[in-house]
């Protein structure tokens, strides 16, 4: 991979701050022994990266499985340009690549340096970081409905600066004072808002714009398959800091976050507008303010057509299995229950990582083109049931990391791809702005994550204190996250809503 370095051409790099790349056909074994003695792990990392970056960013941009009419609007013309396409699609797989990056780069650092600063209490570091959680979580949900509909009027590239501007204040605020809680608390909460406003709400927008039909979901899903890319990267990238830093050096995982949000700041730069200021929406100062309104995403139940209802309510459920909302639990049971070390854990999230690429890139794809609507959902929600269901139990590594191979195509949101594009066509057809349904879309994802964790974490404790198995929390998972979606589907939703068709709202 590192002999050849054509993976550099669609990060940008060929032509963008580092100068003109050649194809390394010089770099022998000897260059790579030498090289590799002197950056340790680091060219692994690099030739991972790159390895995993062409099996997402260099499919053809137009491919959708012979589908033309997936990328074409009802005149039957291109609706975006292939160029447009193809830049924004690798901007916005750059954009949630750095964005989890962000988010996972300083996981042991963070917890070490709040602990520090709280004294050693752990009491007082667990509601630090609780109530560090519950703002951004609420301001979030403001930010993403005011920032959504500003975009609608203002167009998507100067939003998509905001998550990498963050990002360098964060860290330059950390590394400046390490010590400081009130430094500690507010970095992780303007990392927690605008990452994910810039990345996921922007980024889903910048997609929707370009993209409709079967082609937005395969591309969806390709480019969601760089957050599996991101979770191997992060942790990486902090082990290799912290081992070489003597103790008290964990800031420096900071100085690299600010680092990365220059390096990101850069990419969105390139991102090309694809709101167009004839689609832009009239500016009114008043409606975006009421815009901020915490339950905002409701109106997609008080004004959205009847296939709206019915679809956002399927997808909200399955993301209840998302695996940021499984990732507390996972983490207690691979180290209380399987007796994991720290290096296990870490080798688990990075093979995880690495395959959910793999299936993002490639499996679910495949899938999407062989399978209707309906079919691929069912096939995907009837795999995680399967999966979650035996994950927990009993309590064997080989049967954990057994039921994978059955999680991949439905994981992480990846049962929703299918349904995804349809979601969109009815926001639409309801008078929905795109930035702005974006962000309710997200925000009511975000909602049903911090129910389920409640659910999860009460559940297993419940548990405990009953003297019950804890591992049928994986089965309640599976029930929420799939059986009942699933049943919604087969009992609630008729085959013209599959279509995409409109209904009117209230029937």
């Amino acid at each position: 991979i590192l002999a050849q370095a054509t993976w550099l051409k669609p990060i940008g790099l060929q032509k963008g701050l580092l100068g003109q790349f050649e194809p390394c056909a010089w770099f022998s074994l000897a260059h790579q022994r030498a090289y590799r003695r002197f950056v340790g792990g680091w060219w692994r990392l690099v030739a991972l990266v790159g390895a995993c970056w062409s099996l997402v960013a260099m499919a053809p941009i137009g491919d959708n499985g012979g589908s033309g009419a997936a990328a074409r609007n009802q005149s039957g013309e291109s609706s975006t340009p292939p160029e447009v396409k193809a830049k924004l699609f690798r901007g916005v797989c750059l954009s949630w690549f750095f964005a989890v990056v962000a988010h996972t780069l300083n996981l042991q650092s963070e917890a070490i340096l709040i602990r520090n600063a709280c004294g050693g209490d752990l009491a007082k570091t667990a509601r630090v970081v609780s109530n560090c959680n519950a703002l951004a979580g609420i301001l979030g949900i403001a930010v993403n409905q005011v920032g959504g509909r500003l975009s609608d009027s203002l167009g998507r590239s100067a939003f998509y600066q905001l998550g990498p501007i963050a990002q360098l204040l964060a860290g330059a605020m950390v590394f400046t004072n390490p010590g400081s809680l009130a430094a500690l608390a507010w970095s992780k909460v303007l990392r927690g808002i605008f990452t994910t406003f810039s990345g996921t709400v922007m980024g889903s927008a910048g997609m929707r714009d370009c993209f409709e039909g079967q082609e937005l979901g395969i591309k969806t899903t390709k480019a969601g398959s760089i957050i599996g890319l991101g979770i191997m990267v992060g942790p990486v990238i902090e082990g290799l800091i912290l081992r070489r830093m003597k103790a008290g050096g964990e800031r420096a995982s900071y100085a690299i976050l600010a680092l990365l949000g220059v390096v990101n700041a850069a990419v969105s730069l390139q991102m090309p507008e694809t709101l167009g200021k004839a689609k832009r929406a009239t500016l009114d100062l008043a409606v975006v303010l009421r815009s901020g309104s915490p339950f905002g995403f409701l109106r997609i139940y008080s004004h959205g057509t009847a296939a709206l209802k019915k679809l956002a309510t399927v997808c909200v459920f399955q993301s209840m299995i998302d695996g940021k909302t499984m990732s507390d639990l996972t983490q207690i049971w691979l180290r209380e229950h399987l007796k994991l070390s720290l290096e296990a854990i870490r080798n688990f999230v990075v093979s995880f990582g690495f395959l959910s690429v793999l299936s993002g890139a490639k499996l679910t794809p495949a899938l999407m083109r062989r399978m209707s609507v309906r079919g691929f959902t069912t096939f995907t929600n009837l795999t995680n049931i399967i999966a979650f269901s035996l994950r927990g139990s009993m309590e064997r590594s080989a049967v954990f990391f057994g039921v994978l191979p059955l999680m991949l195509p439905g994981v992480n949101g990846a049962s929703s791809a299918a349904l995804g594009p349809i979601v969109n066509a009815e926001c639409v057809a309801s008078g929905f702005g795109v930035g702005e349904s974006s962000a309710w879309l997200s925000n009511l994802r975000a909602m049903a994550g911090v129910l389920a964790t409640l659910i999860y974490g009460h559940f297993y404790a419940w548990c405990k204190r009953r003297g019950f198995y804890p591992g049928h929390t994986y089965a309640i998972a599976g029930l929420l996250g799939a059986a009942v979606p699933q049943a919604l589907l087969s009992l609630a939703v008729g085959p013209a809503e599959l279509a995409g068709g409109g209904a009117p709202a209230g029937t």
